[in-house]
């Protein structure tokens, strides 16, 4: 018989803050008093049940929850209620804890409850979620908001915002045929498309229009990343040419041809002899950091990227122009082509990249 079913707080055990919660049910059987204790996961603010075992199983005894001897059971939800893991938690007298694994049948008949009443998720329970939110609101107002950015990351994204060309006025100009310098001219007044584009982590990023490589330049250039930098050149063509040819042989156009040989000479000097450019590449980077306006460069939101100057550089090109007949041919054509030369280059028509902004 279940007598006891809520949602209990248990401290950290180093501030001896209350700040974890718990689903708690107290049966009586022919086993004697049984306590069930469910981590309730993401409603769960604290440490996990079996990292707090002891102390909330002392504070059940302090608070009088539960009384007397008890067998107590450490739960853990699945989606598949037959999957859920039970260990009997045994606390020695000359301290420390044993943990014992038992079976989800094992558990019912300890319990002397039916197959119903485990599976209740908890999650789906809106009496238990109602309570653990009250709890947790308590505690914090603002638990489950985003966190608060710095007053200089809000700034900049205002800024961006500002000064943003729409994704209609892109796809109006590639509508109309328009070459590559007309093009080029729309995306240089706005660099975030690129960082929208290509940055992960989103809103980490620097871009450059007009990026010194080899003996010449490449269009635009994105550098974001974790640890190691992602350093993505990318060279556009206009949108007054399809992607592949009409004949049977579906080649690609002769201008992205053209663009793709040029782009790949000058990839191979750089992969000759990697390390300088790794190094040109992070003082760039350092100096745009602090506002110097190289190569036009362009700051995100968080534009102090976190990335080791040490590392190796990841580097990544991308070729972008024509448009699209028959996408399934195209991916195809794409795939096949990266996969064939080195270094790699992507392929992308003005219509698959529009696919990629996320702004209106």
């Amino acid at each position: 018989m279940k007598i006891t079913d809520i949602v209990h707080n248990y401290s950290d055990g180093s501030s001896r803050l209350v700040c974890g919660l718990c689903r708690v049910r107290a049966f009586i059987s022919e086993s004697g008093a049984v306590v069930l204790l469910t981590d309730l996961d993401e409603k769960n603010d604290g440490q996990s049940v079996t990292n707090a075992v002891e102390r909330i199983i002392k504070s059940l005894q302090e608070m009088g929850v539960v009384i007397g001897p008890a067998t107590y059971l450490e739960h853990y939800e699945q989606d598949d209620p037959r999957c859920d893991s039970f260990d009997i938690v045994t606390i020695e007298s000359r301290g420390g804890t044993q943990w014992k694994t038992i079976s989800r049948e094992e558990a019912l008949v300890l319990m002397g409850c039916s197959p119903s009443e485990l599976d209740d998720r908890s999650w789906q329970n809106g009496r238990i979620v109602a309570q653990a939110d009250r709890l947790r609101f308590s505690r914090n107002p603002f638990v489950d908001s985003h966190y608060l950015e710095s007053h200089a990351v809000v700034k900049r994204r205002l800024e961006i915002a500002d000064a943003k060309i729409s994704k209609s006025e892109v796809e109006a100009l590639i509508s109309e045929g328009a070459g590559e310098r007309d093009i080029q001219g729309l995306l240089k007044r706005d660099l975030s498309i690129f960082g929208e584009a290509y940055a992960k982590p989103d809103d980490e990023y620097i871009c450059f229009s007009e990026f010194p490589l080899g003996d010449g330049f490449v269009d635009f250039v994105v550098l974001t990343g974790r640890s190691r930098m992602d350093v993505i050149l990318i060279e556009i063509k206009g949108a007054d040419f399809n992607l592949l040819n009409a004949d049977h042989y579906k080649e690609f156009n002769h201008k992205i041809n053209q663009a793709a040989g040029q782009l790949r000479s000058r990839l191979g000097q750089i992969y000759r002899d990697i390390s300088p450019f790794r190094d040109h590449v992070h003082c760039l980077r350092a100096r745009a950091e602090r506002g110097e306006k190289i190569h036009n460069a362009f700051l995100g939101p968080h534009h102090r990227l976190e990335v080791d100057p040490q590392k190796d550089i990841n580097i990544r090109t991308v070729l972008i122009g024509g448009r699209t007949v028959d996408d399934r041919t195209e991916s195809t054509k794409r795939h096949d082509y990266e996969r064939t030369f080195t270094p790699q280059i992507r392929i992308e028509s003005w219509d698959t990249w529009l696919r990629r902004l996320q702004r209106t």
